[in-house]
């Protein structure tokens, strides 16, 4: 208390000090403003009034320095004396005033070496100069040679003749999962027949239902219902009825309590997972998920163990090995949540997950099993219910949280997340 008393009264000094001087030096001026000449006095004549103004200003001025240059001796008096009341504020500020001085001096350091580095791998003004006029006469270079690329037939498609990169082969149409070609070069031109349409492998509309004249005219008439802006997704404009309405019917198709709706298809299995594992959780996951799981792994902060690709031996491996931990830890499975965390159809891979053994190992070893089936709904199962369909499982019963995206095999956009009651309003909340 003694010290901080002193301190105080020294910030106090040095305040009230400053201020006196500034008090004097307004009171000099008005002093000085007093004799300054008035507008109507300029007219007068036998009157300098050049040399008035010009000592009352070198007299201001004068002051003013003379206050200025005192400072650093006043400032010297302040730092000595506290340094004497309170050595231990002086160190800790001078450590600051250090480390801070070092900060800036290191990153303008940074920076120059950052520039000196671009400036090495940089192209020259005259190297500039140089690839603009071979620009200038020679254009641009083509993407691939002639002999490069050429589209050779296989298993007869195009007969046993070649067509040429640029040689006119037009995308004319896409519908589905279907590509409409036509050529513009003439038959006696073009050698090789073109078939009149051709199976789109670059598409993930798989079964063509973007290409639906029934959700086509759905589509337009909820855009002349609901209309279309920048505020259009769930989170700005809040549920409206169509929402409710595309929940309830998936949930009654998948057989499951409840659904939620997400405006992007990614986002679905993202914040779905992110929304039940947090830090402390665990989660086993295939090595071969997509890039949207392994996001909501890392959003989630869980402890994360990766698993071969589809490889149950390594699974039940990794599975074990917890169990001894918990064993030599003393700890009960159910004291940390657990999950494992699958595709259905893989998307990397194009490999379907072995669910039946998967649900026996989580349903052995008490874990949750978490299910991305983008691309298995839809698609697989006797009513394109997907991979727990194909696999003859259920949501709820073999698996707890079931996400996919809409995007896909239903030609829409968005995605859902279906489950319990408990599973759908967490994910809400």
């Amino acid at each position: 208390m003694v010290v901080a008393g002193k301190f105080t009264q020294h910030v106090f000094n040095l305040g009230f000090t400053s201020g006196r001087a500034i008090h004097n030096i307004l009171l000099d001026a008005r002093s000085y403003s007093a004799h300054w000449p008035s507008l109507s006095d300029l007219a007068i004549p036998n009157i300098d009034i050049s040399i008035i103004n010009v000592a009352t200003i070198q007299s201001l001025v004068g002051y003013i320095v003379s206050f200025v240059s005192q400072l650093p001796n006043r400032y010297r008096k302040w730092w000595w004396n506290l340094l004497q009341s309170d050595p231990l504020h002086v160190l800790v500020e001078t450590l600051l005033i250090v480390a801070c001085i070092t900060l800036v001096v290191l990153q303008r350091r940074a920076d120059w070496r950052f520039s000196q580095e671009r400036k090495k791998g940089a192209p020259t003004d005259k190297e500039i100069e140089e690839l603009l006029q071979e620009w200038k006469e020679n254009g641009r270079k083509p993407l691939v040679s002639r002999k490069e690329g050429t589209i050779t037939a296989r298993s007869g498609l195009l007969g046993k003749q070649s067509l040429e990169v640029g040689n006119g082969l037009v995308v004319d149409k896409v519908v589905g999962s279907k590509l409409f070609l036509h050529t513009k070069l003439s038959k006696e031109k073009n050698n090789c027949e073109v078939p009149e349409s051709v199976l789109n492998f670059a598409t993930l509309d798989y079964i063509a239902t973007s290409s639906s004249q029934i959700l086509r005219k759905t589509a337009l008439d909820a855009l002349n219902q609901y209309g279309c802006g920048s505020c259009g997704p769930r989170g700005f404009y809040g549920t409206i009825d169509a929402h409710l309405e595309a929940e309830e019917a998936m949930s009654n198709f998948l057989g499951t309590e409840g659904a939620i709706l997400y405006s992007d298809g990614a986002s679905a299995s993202t914040s779905t997972l992110a929304a039940f594992a947090k830090r402390g959780d665990l989660l086993i996951v295939d090595e071969g998920v997509n890039e949207a799981l392994l996001v909501g792994v890392n959003l989630s902060r869980a402890n994360v163990r990766y698993f071969r690709h589809n490889d149950m031996k390594d699974l039940r491996r990794i599975l074990e090995k917890v169990r001894s931990q918990d064993v030599a830890m003393k700890r009960k499975a159910t004291d940390q949540r657990r999950f494992l965390v699958v595709e259905g159809m893989y998307r990397n891979w194009g490999t379907l997950a072995p669910l039946k053994e998967i649900v026996s190992l989580k349903e052995e070893f008490s874990y949750r099993l978490i299910v991305d089936d983008s691309h298995g709904i839809g698609t697989l199962g006797t009513n394109g219910r997907g991979s727990l369909e194909h696999a003859g499982l259920k949501p709820m019963v073999h698996c707890e949280i079931l996400t996919f995206s809409l995007e896909y095999a239903f030609g829409s956009v968005g995605g859902m997340t279906v489950g319990s009651e408990e599973v759908v309003d967490h994910q809400r909340l």
